[in-house]
């Protein structure tokens, strides 16, 4: 019993003394236009503008087209307002126009477009669009 509580103990320090280093999400959340919701404990997030003018999957386009939101992030009495889109935007300077770092009470943050849905087709342009977003402490 003692080996086995010895074990138990070793084995409790040695899993408490690994840490990754690898960032994980701390949520992905679907919201619809004027939409709030919680990510984990403490970040609410409201999607004030979802604009999508992609090319419908049916359709043959010239320009893929891009669909852009429009957030808003809080954590206590701090807020933050973010643009990102989906699809190239030939004016933009960011390299990476669906995501951006946010800084929130001290804490930095990933905050990620992954998706606007329906994607667009010619039967489905007036269903109201849901925006997927995932937050990341950094």
């Amino acid at each position: 019993m003692k080996r086995f509580s010895g074990f138990l103990i070793v084995g409790t320090i040695l899993f408490s003394a690994c840490k990754s280093n690898e960032t994980t999400p701390t949520d992905s959340i679907s919201l619809a236009l004027h939409q709030s919701g919680r990510l984990g404990s403490d970040i609410v997030i409201r999607a004030d503008s979802i604009q999508d003018s992609r090319c419908p999957a049916d359709v043959n386009c010239i320009w893929a087209g891009q669909a852009k939101v429009k957030l808003l992030l809080k954590k206590d009495s701090d807020s933050t307002a973010v643009r990102l889109s989906l699809g190239a935007d030939p004016g933009s300077t960011t390299k990476r126009p669906d995501s951006t770092t946010v800084s929130l009470k001290s804490e930095t943050y990933k905050v990620i477009l992954r998706e606007v849905n329906p994607t667009p087709t010619l039967s489905n342009d007036n269903q109201p669009k849901t925006a997927v977003v995932q937050v990341t402490k950094i």
